[in-house]
């Protein structure tokens, strides 16, 4: 089982997550996700600067991009850390800026869970069960 902390203080009041929102996605990824691991996955809303510097570090690539993961396979406690970037999330979001940041949370709790939609034959199963997810939330 999963726990799932949210730190928003980047964000202005309107734009937060509801904490109902937050405890349903953990529920949802709970009751859907074969659990690999057990753990605290921190998830962060952070600047485009952050994340741009984030994404430059860890991935050699210097562009604002919507969210990244990173998994701890060898710590017990806190098993990853996500990180969303609002801004780049309000620029491509098609269907409305709170099914996006859902879409984005989901999607980097699975990779930190060990799914890689980049690793040959994972991508359908990823996307699937992120699908499956946000369809039981919004």
């Amino acid at each position: 089982m999963i726990t799932i902390n949210v730190e928003q203080s980047v964000l202005k009041d309107e734009q937060k997550l509801p904490k109902d929102l937050i405890m349903h996605v953990q529920e949802a990824v709970n009751g859907t996700v074969p659990m690999k691991k057990d753990g605290v996955i921190e998830v962060a809303f952070v600047s485009e600067a952050h994340i741009q510097r984030l994404n430059r570090t860890h991935r050699g690539k210097d562009t604002i991009t919507d969210v990244l993961s990173f998994e701890y396979p060898d710590q017990k406690d806190i098993i990853g850390d996500v990180a969303i970037c609002y801004n780049q999330a309000k620029r491509q979001a098609q269907e409305g800026i709170l099914k996006e940041v859902v879409d984005l949370l989901v999607h980097g709790i699975l990779h930190v869970l060990g799914y890689d939609h980049e690793k040959s034959g994972q991508d359908k199963l990823m996307f699937s069960l992120q699908d499956k997810i946000v369809d039981l939330l919004l």
